[in-house]
């Protein structure tokens, strides 16, 4: 795994931001006071920047909306509503964009294990807030009406722990199901999957609430060999975010093992 050299903690209400490194690399954020984190991100451009944008929005007066960085709504309402107050570190980092994503995913599992899921990543959301929309909607978020729920606030799922190969029926854990042609695979309902080819490893991981029709899908791809799918069929009343945690697991833990993501996992690495 890459060493990280993480900045001191700045807070959102510092002056300046100019400890930070102006290249590419991960961050994270927490509510000052709080060993667990409250978001994990990484970004190709400027870290110095990017947090400068995601202060700027947590901070607005009026929830912000979904673009241009979907954290900022999450934390604008944990701010509004339990009065915390963030701060933020940064790494640079030397990767190309696809294992910069896997240094993420990794980080995000890594912080499961120990802490459980941060509050703001996996689509997560504060129980009585719902999100904004993106800029072109004009739609703002908010505090939700007396007795309202959002769902996205519920309980996490339990982190994955390493156990098995990548390709072994219990990788992770988890009964899965035997590996089929991708073309004959048939499943229903929300579940994980594992695409593999003949001795290639694991060629990706995904996650859906219809595992059929995300096959489906997939189906017309160029996966360079003739694949395989092997499912992992969830309880029927699995939440959307609880299903982003067990993929970014299972991608963070083969990031682990093997020193990168699954071939084509945020866009392929076939020329």
């Amino acid at each position: 795994m890459v060493p990280l050299q993480w900045s001191p903690w700045i807070s959102f209400d510092a002056a300046s931001f100019s400890a930070l490194s102006a290249g590419p690399g991960v961050y994270r954020v927490r509510a000052m006071g709080h060993e667990a984190l409250a978001y994990i991100g990484q970004t190709g451009r400027d870290l110095r920047a990017r947090l400068r944008d995601l202060r700027r929005n947590t901070l607005s007066e009026l929830m912000p909306f979904n673009d241009p960085h979907t954290a900022a709504p999450s934390l604008w309402a944990w701010r509004d509503a339990e009065g915390h107050q963030f701060e933020c570190s940064a790494a640079p980092v030397d990767l190309d964009t696809r294992n910069r994503l896997g240094l993420e995913a990794w980080l995000l599992w890594q912080h499961r294990l120990e802490h459980g899921s941060t509050l703001c990543n996996f689509g997560r959301f504060h129980p009585h807030y719902v999100k904004s929309g993106d800029r072109k909607t004009q739609r703002r978020g908010g505090r939700l009406g007396p007795g309202a729920v959002n769902t996205a606030g519920g309980p996490t799922s339990t982190p994955l722990r390493l156990l098995g190969q990548p390709v072994s029926a219990d990788w992770m854990g988890l009964p899965w199901g035997p590996w089929a042609p991708l073309h004959k695979a048939a499943s229903a309902g929300p579940g994980l999957y594992r695409i593999a080819g003949d001795g290639d490893g694991l060629l990706y991981v995904g996650e859906s609430e219809d595992v059929g029709k995300r096959l489906k899908a997939h189906r017309a791809r160029d996966w360079g060999t003739a694949p395989l799918v092997s499912v992992w069929s969830a309880p029927t009343d699995t939440r959307k975010h609880q299903l982003h945690e067990l993929e970014n697991d299972l991608i963070g833990a083969h990031v682990h093992m093997a020193g990168m993501p699954p071939q084509h996992q945020f866009g392929s690495s076939i020329k």
